[in-house]
């Protein structure tokens, strides 16, 4: 990979105003152009890397939009890696003002370049059928006063509530729909000109707030406030903890806990429709269920891993538990936490991550995208490909289904591809770098080692890398001498004694170097070590996404099932709850 250049601020400005007026103009090669210019620049400091990032990202979201607009379209995945990569850098920033509080006005300037880039991020995963993560990342800006986001938030919730199949459900989305229109419309002056006129402009936003308020006067009354809704909470103080909690994280299979956090919300509903199914006497009863009955298996295995990121997050770091308490543990001096909470994680994170196979599996099997022989090749990356290919399956090349196209952009970030293989070569090639992380973390579990520790004084422990760089420092000059000898042997035989003597004393020491750093390779890379507090930050990440995706695959086959023709005599099915 060729080495990035350091951006003077002077072009740094330059060509962020020259992607405002290539995007002005429609410009989309030359946009594509700046983009991979950009991309070969970096900066000492992180909120002028936040801002190439930005920049590059809002340039391939602009050519998505517009353009590339393809089930499986690349600038779309490109638009919203760069953005990942520029919340990296909001971390990294965050992390410099704790040892020195940058001016006022750099501050302002993060702030607002922050509220955009989340306003942006929000609108590209909208953008790609993602519509759950979007409303996440609309939260920060809309409570930072930024009216973009709540006009984004506002088309973004319209385009939600007609793709859920509940009408109860989509009515309250189609609220806070309406709610968010009126307060976008009410602050027209805070958009520039131009856009002020395109939303006046548009017919759409008058015509949807005047059929919305006709029909609350029609139903509103059978619809009251979320929040005003109480549900039949569990006696125990542990389980109602354990809604709330759940509320709060946004960890319910329903729709409307994007929305809310009210009692209302406390349910998994979201499931399989019952299918209509050609009549066929071969089949059990159980056979007939076995997609009902997968589905219900995820969102157990869902549940399971949910409840316990709830216990891992309420036991302290350093609580001790009988469960491991019958042999004595060997103390490896790096600060390692084995306890129940660390395990409760780790399951979290396997489970939650298993779930995304499991997705591919029944979409392969429900839809029938290869034969029952072919199982074994099933992955949540490949399932949308034809065999050996890159490209897509004829079912979703030019679907309409905005939850298959959600899915499939979640599948392109849990990267899955060979360590060998470059980033834009990998179907896989969409992650960021905390989805990249993951990929690791998933595979030091299940085929290497793995361990959590406490990561302040781990990162404060002693820094080796100094004595490594010595060490290679006398390797490189003991080859340089052995070189050297070598040489002068050939040309003054008449000290040979001598020289061999020296030489040979070279290589000794050049092989204990050589055999040192080796062993230092292999003994440092044997375990994967991750902090307690970032380990449980990627597992909540993961989490939310299995989440997702579970309301998306809901979502996708029902959407699919509600536009089906049928040949020949068919009956709808019956699914029975225990």
């Amino acid at each position: 990979m060729d080495r990035k250049k350091e951006i003077s601020i002077e072009l740094h400005s330059e060509k962020s105003a020259l992607m405002d007026k290539l995007c002005d103009q429609n410009d989309f090669d030359g946009i594509i152009q700046l983009c991979e210019d950009i991309e070969t620049y970096t900066h000492a400091t992180p909120l002028i890397r936040l801002h190439l990032f930005y920049n590059i990202g809002s340039g391939y979201s602009h050519v998505a939009a517009r353009r590339d607009n393809q089930f499986d379209s690349r600038s779309s995945g490109l638009a919203l890696l760069n953005f990942r990569k520029a919340m990296a850098e909001v971390k990294t920033f965050a992390r410099e003002c704790f040892r020195s509080i940058p001016p006022d006005e750099v501050m302002s300037a993060f702030y607002d370049l922050r509220n955009r880039l989340l306003t942006n991020m929000a609108n590209e995963l909208d953008y790609q059928g993602r519509c759950l993560e979007a409303l996440s990342y609309y939260a920060e800006p809309i409570e930072s006063g930024n009216v973009h986001a709540v006009l984004s938030k506002a088309r973004c919730l319209y385009r939600f509530a007609h793709g859920v199949y509940d009408d109860g459900h989509a009515y309250y989305l189609q609220r806070e729909s309406s709610n968010c229109y009126k307060n976008a419309l009410s602050r027209i002056d805070e958009f520039p000109l131009e856009q002020r006129h395109s939303i006046e402009s548009n017919p759409f936003h008058n015509h949807f707030l005047t059929w919305f308020q006709e029909q609350e006067l029609q139903y509103g009354s059978e619809f009251p406030e979320l929040d005003t809704l109480s549900g039949s909470l569990p006696d125990t103080k542990k389980e109602k903890d354990y809604l709330i909690w759940c509320a709060q994280h946004r960890l319910f299979i329903n729709e409307l806990n994007g929305i809310s956090t009210s009692e209302a919300v406390y349910h998994d509903v979201l499931s399989l429709p019952n299918f209509t199914a050609r009549i066929n006497t071969l089949l059990t009863t159980s056979e007939e269920l076995s997609f009902h009955g997968h589905f219900d298996e995820m969102k157990t295995d869902y549940c399971y891993a949910r409840y316990l990121a709830f216990m891992g997050s309420s036991i302290p770091l350093f609580e001790e538990h009988f469960f491991n308490s019958t042999f004595e543990h060997v103390d490896t001096l790096d600060y390692e936490i084995n306890n129940l909470k660390t395990n409760h994680l780790k399951s979290c994170f396997q489970v939650s991550y298993s779930i995304f196979d499991k997705i591919s599996f029944l979409l392969h099997r429900f839809f029938e995208l290869d034969t029952v022989q072919n199982d074994h090749q099933v992955d949540f990356k490949k399932v949308w490909f034809k065999p050996r290919s890159q490209e897509l399956k004829d079912i979703f090349k030019n679907s309409d289904n905005d939850y298959f196209r959600a899915l499939y952009f979640i599948s392109r970030e849990i990267r899955q591809g060979g360590r060998n293989i470059p980033d834009d070569k990998d179907l896989s090639y969409w992650f960021d770098p905390d989805t990249q992380r993951l990929f690791k973390i998933r595979n030091a579990m299940e085929h290497r080692a793995f361990k959590l520790v406490d990561a302040v004084p781990h990162r404060n422990s002693k820094d080796e890398s100094l004595e490594i760089e010595e060490c290679r420092s006398r390797l490189l000059k003991a080859q340089q001498d052995i070189e050297s000898i070598s040489n002068q042997l050939l040309q003054e035989p008449g000290n040979k004694d001598e020289l061999e003597s020296q030489l040979e004393k070279l290589r000794r020491q050049e092989a204990n170097l050589v055999k040192d750093l080796d062993e230092k390779e292999r003994m440092s890379s044997y375990f994967v070590i991750v902090g307690v507090e970032e380990f449980e930050s990627l597992t909540m990440k993961l989490l939310t996404l299995a989440k997702d995706a579970l309301v998306y695959l809901s979502l996708a086959i029902h959407y699919e099932e509600s536009n089906k023709t049928h040949d020949g005599l068919v009956l709808p099915s019956f699914v029975p709850k225990k």
